[in-house]
């Protein structure tokens, strides 16, 4: 397929409830925005403590609950997903909508969802209401459709 052809199909693309997203990570890279200082602001209060100095975090090793696959992974992801995610408050609806999608996708090793699914975990808002905000003309977080 040649680069206009599929330029000319990505500025059709609409994005509907039933489009997966997730965090972007080549966005990060692209638009010169620190990760780890995002990071480390969506850690809870006690790993916020425990972690005052963003750059200074040590690799840890991190077994996939699905496959038991053991890999190194910072310490920053790793306290937010065994010790932040387990906090019944840590996704909330006191959060801006764009804020409460990056922790889900930040809990769920980036597993890619649809505003439709994540619905279910963000119940106070509709499924056409997380689109616009995934979907705006404004990038949040990374987050874009996969």
């Amino acid at each position: 397929m040649t680069q206009s052809l599929l330029r000319q199909k990505l500025a059709r693309f609409r994005p509907t409830v039933d489009t997966k997203f997730h965090i972007d990570y080549d966005w990060w890279e692209q638009s010169g925005k620190n990760f780890r200082i995002y990071l480390r602001d969506q850690l809870c209060e006690e790993c916020r403590e425990r972690f005052a100095n963003y750059q200074n975090t040590e690799d840890v090793d991190w077994i996939d609950p699905d496959t038991g696959e053991v890999r190194r992974t910072d310490a920053l992801r790793e306290c937010l997903r065994t010790r932040c995610a387990n906090d019944p408050d840590y996704i909330n609806e006191r959060l801006p909508l764009a804020s409460a999608c990056f922790r889900v996708f930040l809990a769920n090793n980036n597993t890619p969802l649809s505003p439709n699914e994540l619905n279910q975990l963000l119940r106070w808002r509709a499924p056409e209401s997380i689109l616009q905000t995934l979907a705006g003309g404004q990038v949040y977080f990374g987050l874009r459709p996969v």
